[in-house]
């Protein structure tokens, strides 16, 4: 892993430099916060709990990692300027280790060598299959409609007839433009 530092800028209004860099790590994935900021700590000669990456950031189809960090002269100005969601990240990242394999428990003492037996699995409780309940069949409701008046039979209307088409020759439509 190889750092180049790009540019420092001197930020004396929160009493820092801003840096930023470039992580050349050919053949590997990105490397951790921590490797990045062991190693620029030990370049700029300051210890590494004054100094805080605050973003690395692989660049897409290369083996490079584009980074900026925070220096500051001091832990407790480090600790006053700078979020707190980025002093947890480090701060995590220093005290917890990778998760690594479970360590066996010790034989009991006193007891000769018994094979012991390894720890069972525990299964989720199963539920029971419940068959799907048959759905409850309502008969179709109809609408009712209103009741119909019934007209006596002798209002009814005859109906009159249609007038015959006029004779001769069908009137042409205009022809629209």
């Amino acid at each position: 892993m190889k750092i180049k530092i790009e540019e420092k800028h001197e930020n004396s209004l929160l009493n820092r430099q801003d840096i930023t860099f470039l992580v050349d790590h050919s053949g590997t994935a990105t490397p951790p916060r921590n490797d990045v900021r062991a190693k620029l700590a030990a370049m700029l000669n300051s210890k590494e709990d004054q100094l805080y990456i605050i973003k690395l950031s692989g660049l897409y189809g290369q083996s490079t990692s584009q980074g900026y960090a925070h220096l500051y002269p001091t832990k407790e100005a480090a600790l006053t300027h700078e979020q707190a969601y980025i002093i947890k990240r480090h701060t995590i990242e220093e005290a917890t280790p990778p998760p690594a394999v479970e360590p066996t428990p010790p034989a009991p003492e006193g007891k000769g060598e018994e094979p012991t037996e390894p720890p069972k699995e525990e299964k989720p409780p199963t539920k029971k299959e419940e068959k799907p309940k048959p759905k409850e069949e309502k008969p179709p409701t109809k609408k009712e409609a209103p009741p119909k008046e019934e007209k006596p039979e002798t209002e009814v209307k005859k109906e009159e007839p249609k007038a015959a088409p006029p004779k001769g020759k069908p009137k042409k439509a205009p022809k629209k433009k």
